[in-house]
């Protein structure tokens, strides 16, 4: 170029290891319809071909400048660009893209008319791997430009940061407003354009927009530095924190926070989902959760505020799935029981009673009195602490001092499950009876089920009980459970399990649980039969498995059971994330079951009715989540987070948005409503006006007053028709 003073425009393009498309990107700058530019090629330490192809252009065209650098990154080499260059507007064009031939044209045009600090243009996504040529309007959404063709931040309602993506390729900036800012690129390995971007946009007095796509945007290269984020996890929130901390101290944040705050969610959602790395991904997990993520409050503004809400939830859940991924791991990985006290008991124990026990001191007194007050002698009680935070390991071992009968175990809190099949794996007992440490049991209740099941040699034997309501506010907000245990269908008093759990589906009368069943021991053995470790609502499938395996079940009305409804219980307590996994566990396993062993085609439709009771319970649940708790699902693992996507979150947001749709039909229907109504009430006002005015025209008052305003009116037309004349 004759004379440096000649340029308008300053090319700065970073260049690692880009032989491969360096050569047409570099051929569609010189193709350009402008041809007062430079290009100033900054090789960052490029091995392969990279510097050989920028020395031939270089000697065949004076625009190209070469400059190298040790491998310091793309936001060095640009930084490095700029410290030389002398257009007055500089663009920052990565190594691999394709440019529109009047491109550079267009923004210098742009920039001599509106003498903006910043220029935004839009761009097309190429896909690298099929050559496929698409849209991408989140690189400029024409939609939020405001109607000036110059403006600022102030001019947007704080949606700034929204109108663009915080890559440099997409904008052109004037050179002395960045060198006057003293704004520069990080040098971070990835994301290092982020605060450059966010910065510049936000200080900028005068910002003007191009509304045309003006280069093709390469996406999924090999070797590109979105494919290494795994190596540098949280390259991008240093970028948006130290953007946030500079623009607070600028004193400008409060002009841009919400682009700001969808901008970054925007972010951290796509940085979540596209590390396929788990070390890394949980490393962005923590961050996020971290006081450097939360100070910037991103997650605290209105709900009106947010462009994509779910973006907000996502964030938002991760200690929610952070939680859920602990409580997995913990599956199968629980510290052992320690024996507290070993029972003494005669051999030949007819019954093994299994208590877990967690924080239940003010109702098991009255358990425990109900289990050794039994007429039946011949038993052993097995107790079993779930690391209970209250009095309830003292009242046992009480207990225990008295009663040569109970064996007591502590461990750490594993939930009912791992408590039961422990206590199934120490009892030596005929028969098993699972306790909760919160009912009661009738007294002569063990005896009679023991002379019944073994009369009748059976494998599982039902028995109804009776609801305990602590309060009369928990018999109000729960009268489900009024006569739940009482079943008042007629039943053989032995049959096969499948025969039983078919008549009782018929009329809707199956309980799973487990307190009101007496299961013979060798049975639950010899079948495997153990509740899945880890969940609640574990009574689920358990109770499914055995009526479908049991060869002898029978059943007796009498009501042996007390069961106690009482408030924060898992029956009663607040549906958290932990309950769905329950049921959907429970789902599973009971699908899993069914698979293996082809049933009557008569058992269908009540089989699918089980399965998908359970399910619509977790289903249930999962809808009135928090928004935030919804993606606690995030937290589970391959096959079972897109089996939980599959059968729950697809398909309550499926439901969600039909019901959303019937609500919208709904209002508009009802907006509908009151215009009917509206128009009929108008009319009705007419129909009133118009028999008021025609009994107003016949008063004689009217008729003086039109006789009297008469020449008035006569003078009024003859004025008008002169001045229409003229």
């Amino acid at each position: 170029m004759e004379n440096n003073k000649d340029i308008e425009l300053s090319v700065i393009m970073p260049i690692y290891n880009g032989d491969k498309n360096l050569e047409e990107t570099i051929d569609s700058l010189l193709n350009q319809t402008l041809k007062t530019f430079e290009i100033i090629c900054v090789d960052d330490g490029s091995t392969d071909e990279s510097v050989n192809i920028l020395k031939k252009y270089n000697k065949s065209d004076d625009r190209i400048k070469l400059l190298k650098q040790n491998h310091k990154g793309a936001g060095a080499a640009r930084n490095l660009g700029l410290s030389v260059a002398l257009g007055n507007y500089v663009v920052f064009l990565d190594s691999d893209d394709i440019f529109f031939e009047t491109m550079l044209d267009k923004i210098v045009e742009k920039g001599k008319k509106t003498q903006a600090d910043v220029v935004l243009f839009g761009a097309k996504r190429y896909d690298d791997r099929t050559g496929k040529i698409e849209g991408a309007p989140g690189y400029l959404r024409r939609e939020l430009l405001p109607e000036k063709e110059i403006f600022s931040s102030r001019d947007v309602n704080g949606q700034l940061l929204n109108i663009t993506n915080p890559a440099p390729w997409t904008k052109a900036f004037r050179r002395e407003f960045i060198i006057s800012e003293n704004i520069r690129f990080q040098n971070l390995v990835n994301s290092n354009d982020v605060y450059f971007v966010f910065v510049a946009l936000a200080a900028a007095k005068k910002i003007a927009a191009i509304k045309e796509d003006l280069l093709f945007y390469r996406v999924f290269r090999e070797n590109s530095l979105q494919s290494q984020k795994s190596r540098y996890p949280l390259c991008f929130l240093e970028a948006y924190e130290a953007a946030y901390d500079e623009m607070n101290r600028r004193g400008i944040y409060k002009e841009v926070e919400k682009g700001f705050a969808n901008s970054v969610l925007s972010g951290c959602v796509y940085n979540l989902n596209s590390v396929n790395d788990d070390k890394a991904k949980l490393e962005i997990e923590k961050a996020l959760c971290s006081e450097r993520f939360t100070k910037m409050g991103l997650l605290d503004l209105p709900e009106e505020d947010y462009r994509v809400l779910v973006y907000r939830n996502q964030i938002a859940g991760i200690p929610y799935a952070i939680e859920v991924r602990n409580m997995i791991e913990r599956i199968g990985n629980y510290e052992p029981e320690l024996l507290v006290k070993k029972g003494d008991f005669p051999k030949g124990v007819k019954v093994s009673v299994i208590i877990p026990v967690y924080n239940t001191q003010q109702y098991i007194h009255e358990c425990m009195d109900s289990i050794i007050g039994q007429t039946l002698q011949d038993i052993e009680i097995i107790c079993i602490d779930d690391g209970s935070t209250d009095q309830c390991l003292d009242i046992l071992c009480k207990y225990a001092d008295k009663d040569d009968r109970i064996t007591i175990y502590r461990q750490e809190n594993s939930g009912l499950s791992v408590v039961r099949n422990r206590g199934l794996k120490r009892a030596s007992g005929e028969y098993i009876y699972f306790m909760d440490s919160d009912d009661i049991l009738r007294s002569d209740a063990l005896e009679n089920l023991y002379m019944k099941s073994k009369e009748s040699n059976l494998d599982v034997l039902l028995f109804n009980g009776i609801t305990m309501y602590e309060n009369d506010e928990i018999r109000k907000s729960h009268p489900e459970f009024e006569e739940y245990y009482l079943r008042k269908g007629v039943y053989p008093e032995q049959c096969k399990g499948i025969e039983l759990f078919m008549r009782m589906k018929k009329i809707e009368e199956y309980r799973v649980n487990v307190g009101i069943q007496f299961f013979r021991r060798r049975f639950l053995e010899e079948e495997k039969l153990m509740f899945q470790p880890g969940i609640f609502h574990e009574d689920n499938d358990f109770s499914f498995r055995t009526m479908l395996l049991a060869n002898r079940v029978g059943y007796t009305q009498e009501p042996y059971f007390n069961r106690r409804v009482r408030a924060q219980s898992i029956m009663t307590a607040e549906r958290q994330f932990h309950h769905i996994y329950g049921y959907f566990k429970s789902f599973l396993k009971m699908l899993e079951f069914i698979e293996i062993k082809d049933y009557p085609e008569e058992m269908t439709e009540l089989l699918y009715d089980a399965l998908s009771g359970v399910l619509n319970n977790a289903k249930k649940g999962y809808c009135k989540l928090s928004d935030a708790e919804k993606f606690a699902f995030m937290g589970l693992r391959g096959n079972e987070r897109i089996q939980f996507r599959l059968f729950i979150e697809q398909d309550v947001q499926t439901y969600a948005k039909l019901h959303q749709t019937y609500a919208e039909k709904s209002e508009i229907n009802r907006k509908l409503q009151i215009t009917y109504g509206e128009k009929y009430d108008r009319g009705l006002e007419i129909k009133r006006l118009k028999k008021e005015l025609d009994s107003i025209k016949k008063s004689r008052s009217y008729k003086l007053a039109r006789f009297i305003g008469f020449p008035v009116r006569l003078l009024r037309r003859g004025i008008k028709r002169i001045v229409g004349e003229k």
